[in-house]
């Protein structure tokens, strides 16, 4: 068996992680924890004092006893983590409020790959206007961009494929169909 220094590797993605989120349309990478991406991310970001939904087939009870984070109903959760892109969550996830901006959701979406639907991505962190491929059709874009038209309230996501590559859209950033 291989040792892993699963800090060492906690801090290579939460590096990631950020760097995705702070230049939205930048792809990073992920280094798989217990032969998963997902697993990963949820490594990184959970702790005892977040709850968390997942919507799925992988198994996380291993995650849940190294970081010990409060498995909930969707829309108290401040992580979803979905085997697939759903519109659903979108809806159902929290966005804050104006005093707690901070106590929204963060989605994770697993695809298989960032090929389906070009977008036009602008805002902090974009030089301009970036030209990007989404794994998300036009109805999800919308209800994400209704959901987040309200600045400082929204939510983050992420998009992982099936190569470990990361893709985020912070609350920040607007997107078009290019």
């Amino acid at each position: 068996m291989e040792n892993v220094d699963l800090e060492q590797l906690n801090r290579q993605n939460f590096k990631s992680l950020s760097d995705a989120l702070a230049m939205p349309g930048k792809i990073t990478q992920i280094k798989k924890v217990f032969d998963s991406h997902l697993l990963a991310v949820a490594n990184v970001l959970f702790f005892s004092e977040v709850s968390f939904y997942y919507s799925g087939d992988e198994d996380i009870s291993l995650i849940e006893a190294i970081t010990n984070p409060k498995a909930t109903i969707l829309i108290e959760a401040d992580y979803i983590l979905s085997d697939s892109v759903d519109i659903h969550l979108i809806s159902e996830a929290k966005k804050g409020d104006y005093l707690n901006p901070d106590f929204s959701a963060t989605l994770i979406f697993k695809c298989e790959d960032f090929n389906s639907y070009t977008y036009s991505l602008n805002g902090p962190g974009i030089d301009g206007k970036k030209e990007v491929n989404l794994p998300c059709n036009k109805e999800f874009i919308e209800a994400l961009m209704k959901k987040n038209s309200d600045y400082p309230l929204g939510i983050e996501v992420f998009f992982i494929n099936s190569c470990g590559e990361l893709l985020a859209l912070s609350r920040t950033t607007k997107v078009e169909v290019a």
